[in-house]
């Protein structure tokens, strides 16, 4: 009896032992969380959302390469170095598909649109519980008014104009489930029409969902409320050439006479003095929706800088012949004085 009794306590002993010894073999991480835990406090929910404005302002998106790829692609600068890795192919019209500057961005763009789609997804299958139906609508109109400022910033780049072909072109693919895993994710393009049905619909449930305002002035600057979803809804439909609705849209924020600004919500409008959105704690009302750059964390270097294609390393000069040219462009307005001039290479210039 007795050996049967160590017996059988050795035999206990030995599956504790191989238990744990499982469980040392496959411990919880306490530096990463996994999807389903990531909605299980409302802070870690509130995190996911600040992290969908983060990836806008990466360094491949609008904190510096979205930018830069936009400005140059006018008439308005000349490029002074041919050099590659500063969007000299971008300016000449000459990039490949396999062309950093088009990967990059590209990826920049549906990261951000997958961080929105999870979010959404995640808060569908019980985020939503968490924090609450009131919130948990605020939070998912800021995740689809992101989803639907990457999807219009993309087409900008990728596709042609609405007006070409009223929408019937080649667009982008549109991803509307968050991807998570290796897998399969071929997808055909859609086209430009209903990528921008897709964007307006995730503007106009912004609209419907979003905060009025919040309780700072730093929120109401780097977070969306409904003004933001509207004023973004008159640049959509600009692009699209649908001017009666970029009226109607703009009228729900623009007062229809002086000082010109929202009467219900943020009270967005126009400094006297454009300064002042510069200078800190930038958060005037002006600013409809502004990423904030932490000095050592957030400010992008090297050759995504903005300044340094502008005006430090200076890549770039502006073209005399463009718009600082105009004659409508007064001598008085104040952004005149942020031109300098210098001589780059051998050749005087104007840098802004």
């Amino acid at each position: 009896m007795k050996r049967k009794i160590i017996y059988t306590l050795a035999l206990v002993a030995v599956m504790a032992t191989s238990c744990r010894k499982e469980s040392n073999l496959n411990p919880k991480s306490v530096n990463a969380v996994d999807f389903e835990s990531s909605f299980s406090t409302p802070d870690r929910i509130k995190a996911q959302v600040l992290g969908m404005y983060s990836g806008l302002k990466a360094g491949d998106f609008y904190g510096g390469r979205y930018i830069v790829y936009n400005e140059v692609r006018a008439d308005n600068y000349i490029n002074l170095t041919t050099n590659a890795v500063t969007a000299y192919q971008v300016w000449n019209f000459t990039t490949s598909n396999n062309a950093q500057e088009v990967t990059g961005l590209w990826g920049a763009g549906y990261s951000v649109i997958n961080r929105c789609n999870l979010f959404i997804d995640g808060m569908a299958a019980g985020g939503a519980a968490t924090v609450g139906t009131a919130l948990a609508a605020n939070y998912v109109a800021e995740a689809k008014m992101i989803r639907a400022i990457a999807y219009y910033s993309l087409l900008q780049l990728y596709a042609r104009p609405y007006s070409d072909g009223n929408g019937a072109r080649p667009g982008l693919p549109l991803r509307l489930k968050g991807n998570s895993g290796a897998g399969d994710y071929d997808l055909a393009r859609s086209t430009v029409g209903q990528v921008y049905t897709q964007i307006l619909a995730d503007l106009n449930d912004a609209e419907a969902a979003l905060p009025l305002s919040y309780t700072t002035a730093y929120d109401n600057t780097v977070r969306g409320h409904r003004n933001t979803a509207i004023a973004f809804k008159t640049r959509v439909y600009l692009s699209m050439q649908r001017y009666a609705d970029v009226i109607t849209e703009a009228n729900k924020i623009v007062s229809a006479s002086a000082p010109y600004t929202a009467t219900t919500g943020v009270a967005n409008a126009l400094q006297a003095n454009v300064a002042n959105v510069f200078k800190t704690p930038y958060t005037t009302t002006e600013s409809i929706l502004s990423s904030p750059m932490v000095v050592g964390a957030d400010i992008v270097g090297g050759q995504t800088a903005l300044g340094s294609y502008f005006y430090s390393v200076r890549e770039y000069k502006l073209n005399d012949a463009g718009v600082v040219a105009d004659a409508s462009w007064k001598t008085t307005d104040a952004r005149r004085t942020l031109i300098t001039s210098a001589t780059v290479a051998n050749v005087p210039s104007q840098l802004m």
